[in-house]
């Protein structure tokens, strides 16, 4: 891990957004199943024409996926950008590329179309599955 990274995970632990919980490591399947939730709300919404929410949706699954992965390096946060930290620090070229992180924060801003937050969606959680696979089976 680079010294950057680890030292913004440092002090993110310093803070009160990033602690160390082994127990929420038993709930990684809750958040993958919350966050294929999301995604077929997500796609009944925009086929809803209801958009706003579907991206809200949509987003909403690409976060609690983000969560698992959190949750399996034995950590517990409050904050967005802590979350980052600790998926840069244990997952970033093991599995996740910039251009995941790149992904994630473009969700965020709830903009596009709607094929695109779905497609993003499904690209996110899958890779968040196999990363999930791969450190499991490791």
């Amino acid at each position: 891990m680079n010294t950057v990274i680890q030292a913004n995970l440092e002090r993110c632990l310093r803070s009160p957004y990033l602690r160390r919980d082994e127990r929420k490591r038993q709930e990684i399947g809750a958040e993958l199943a919350a966050a294929q939730d999301l995604y077929n709300q997500a796609k009944t919404s925009f086929e809803a024409e209801d958009t706003t929410t579907g991206m809200k949706q949509a987003w909403g699954a690409m976060f609690r996926a983000a969560r698992a992965l959190v949750y399996a390096a034995g950590y517990d946060f409050d904050g967005l950008r802590c979350m980052e930290v600790v998926l840069e620090a244990h997952y970033l070229g093991k599995g996740l590329e910039a251009a995941d992180f790149d992904a994630f924060r473009a969700a965020q801003k709830l903009h596009g179309a709607p094929e695109e937050a779905l497609a993003r969606a499904s690209a996110f959680i899958e890779k968040v599955k196999q990363v999930l696979q791969t450190t499991q089976t490791a």
